[in-house]
């Protein structure tokens, strides 16, 4: 489940979205788009992270965190390795998915891990769990406006990007991923979408050659 290595040799590019008020139900994902939930954001972050103009980006996936449950928040992973595949790259293609995975995923349980089908699983946690395995594994960059410049930051391989949707990222939650060691990058002055951030992070490496 915690894959990070990439294929070909290549390095695998991460990037963990935490949706703060995005519902684990999939009747909810539409009505949630253009509310104060904006689960919009997360088909865009998801079209940005994956395609680009000659097609679908390799060694590269994200993990969408739920954390709107009246139980346990769902953790859903796209790993573009695996068989990921849309039907389009626009909002409602990618959100006809979500709620598909939702749907067939109903059954998980807590601290499970249920496959859905190619490149999509489900799993049965959160943000903390979720990063408490991640974080073994690869060098951590927290997108915060007040870290240090991007293109002063020289990228190991195998990154791990983290940042939040329309709301703050918890300072409980920034304190535990430091303990476990983060870098935190800085995009500029501006605040940007997440999807915009994943654009920007993805032109980085990519002129660095990782």
């Amino acid at each position: 489940m915690l894959r990070i290595a990439g294929k070909k040799g290549k390095n695998m590019r991460t990037f963990v979205i935490r949706a703060r008020k995005a519902s684990i139900r999939p009747d909810k994902v539409f009505a949630q788009v253009g509310s104060d939930e904006h689960f919009e954001i997360i088909a865009h972050t998801l079209a940005n992270a994956f395609y680009y103009s000659n097609g679908m980006r390799e060694n590269v996936q994200v993990y969408v965190v739920l954390d709107s449950s009246p139980d346990f928040p769902r953790t859903l992973k796209f790993s573009s390795n695996e068989g990921l595949s849309f039907p389009g790259f626009h909002e409602r293609a990618i959100l006809e998915v979500i709620v598909s995975a939702l749907t067939r995923g109903a059954k998980v349980t807590k601290d499970s891990v249920l496959p859905i089908q190619p490149g999509i699983e489900i799993c049965g946690f959160g943000f903390d769990t979720l990063m408490k395995g991640l974080q073994e594994k690869a060098p951590t960059y927290l997108l915060d406006s007040k870290g240090e410049d991007v293109r002063n930051v020289e990228f190991q391989e195998n990154a791990l990007f983290v940042l939040s949707d329309h709301l703050s990222m918890p300072k409980n939650s920034i304190k535990g991923l430091e303990r476990r060691g983060l870098t935190k990058i800085s995009l500029g002055k501006r605040v940007l979408f997440a999807s915009q951030c994943v654009v920007l992070v993805h032109n980085e490496m990519d002129r660095q050659g990782r």
